[in-house]
């Protein structure tokens, strides 16, 4: 529509109307993008476009992209304080969304608050064990043996918490990676989505779905709704399904159905989830 100028305000107007928020992340994500002239003066600009994008999380806190985006454009302008605060108020309203777990475990690196850090990641590896995103902060951050903080960096020197020597100094090193996962942590993410979509469940109940609600609650569903379950879940596992643990799963408490039919998944032969982790956690499953 270049050339056109009445015409592409139309656009833009229809655009805003029908997904106001879309809308301003899109034009937020052009501002930041498409700029020119001296540093001070981009710089200005971009701090302009952050704190107008806040205005929108704030007007629309349950778009989790709202805030994604905003923490990743206060981490680009060094205010890792505001990075931290957006992805506390994205996780108040979606607390498994692993990409804000993520950003809030980077701006806590960045601001030197390592053991909440650790803390944070380790979450992270609970949530999402198979995310590229999680594996690649693993490797660039173990831990402290002492203390059990995050090094900021696979080089430092020393602890940034408790001062002990770091791996640059050949001390020896942790990992908020248990030594070993069970099934029911890796598996756990594809699980809950199957199950909430296979009993209708609302999105704001999905997101709250953890595995202690799956399977350490007395879960009482009808015959019919178990069924439906375990339909969904033998479409989406398929052959990797051990046929005699997979038949003798239970109807009627859902815990139990789901503790069962994730018992009978058979790592070797399942395909969904091929990255080294899986490789690594499950090769003695």
């Amino acid at each position: 529509m270049v050339g056109d100028a009445s015409r592409a305000e139309q656009t833009l107007n229809q655009a805003r109307e029908l997904d106001p928020v879309t809308f301003e992340l899109e034009v937020a994500r052009r501002a930041w993008e498409n700029q020119a002239g001296n540093k001070d003066e981009v710089l200005a600009r971009r701090q302009r476009v952050s704190s107008r994008l806040g205005a929108v999380a704030v007007a629309a806190p349950d778009r989790s992209d709202a805030w994604i985006q905003l923490a990743d454009y206060l981490r680009a302008l060094g205010n890792h304080e505001g990075a931290l605060k957006a992805t506390a108020s994205g996780l108040k309203r979606d607390p498994v969304n692993i990409e804000l777990w993520l950003r809030r475990t980077r701006a806590q690196v960045e601001l030197g608050q390592l053991d909440s850090a650790a803390r944070s990641l380790r979450h992270c590896v609970k949530l999402a064990p198979t995310h590229d995103g999680v594996e690649a902060m693993v490797r660039v951050h173990p831990t402290c043996t002492k203390c059990h903080s995050l090094f900021p960096t696979v080089g430092a020197q020393q602890c940034g918490h408790c001062g002990a020597d770091g791996p640059a100094r050949g001390a020896p090193v942790g990992s908020v990676r248990f030594a070993r996962q069970s099934k029911f942590d890796i598996y756990f993410p594809k699980v809950r989505d199957v199950v909430a979509t296979a009993l209708d469940m609302p999105d704001r109940i999905k997101i709250q779905l953890t595995l202690d609600t799956l399977l350490k609650r007395h879960l009482k569903r009808s015959n019919q709704q178990c069924s439906r379950v375990l339909k969904a879940m033998s479409e989406e596992f398929g052959v990797a399904f051990d046929a005699p643990l997979f038949n003798s799963a239970v109807i009627g408490f859902l815990d139990i159905l789901i503790a069962d039919l994730i018992r009978a998944i058979d790592p070797v032969t399942d395909k969904s989830i091929d990255t080294g982790i899986r490789r690594r956690v499950l090769s003695n499953a």
